[in-house]
């Protein structure tokens, strides 16, 4: 996906509408999960490390193999907040600076359906 604000914040607003469309609580905290994908594993290191330092939440890493049979170093940065497409969006803003910032590719983000 382009990384620039608008597919962005189209992608949120189209996910945070099919969950309300499916049902789920609008009042629930949501626990995000903001995917990267790093080349090396170093690059992947250094930048769990520069999130650690951010205070974030992160995934272990794992080392995995794309179609092409190239293996990439993914993690994930963990939040939680509520299923409001600005604070989401704004928290994309802030995870795609952060991929340029440190030489990975941001692949979105994910959550659960909530009751």
């Amino acid at each position: 996906m382009d990384s620039t604000s608008t597919d962005w914040q189209e992608f949120t607003n189209d996910i945070v509408e099919q969950l309300l469309d499916d049902g789920s609580n609008e009042e629930a905290m949501y626990g995000i999960e903001h995917h990267f994908v790093a080349t090396t594993a170093e690059e992947a290191d250094l930048a769990m490390q520069q999130g650690f330092l951010n205070g974030w939440d992160i995934s272990e890493l794992e080392q995995m193999e794309e179609e092409d049979g190239q293996i990439v170093f993914c993690f994930d940065v963990e939040t939680e907040c509520p299923l409001e497409e600005e604070i989401i969006g704004e928290e994309v803003v802030l995870m795609v600076e952060f991929a340029d910032k440190n030489k990975l590719v941001y692949e979105g983000w994910g959550t659960h359906f909530e009751e």
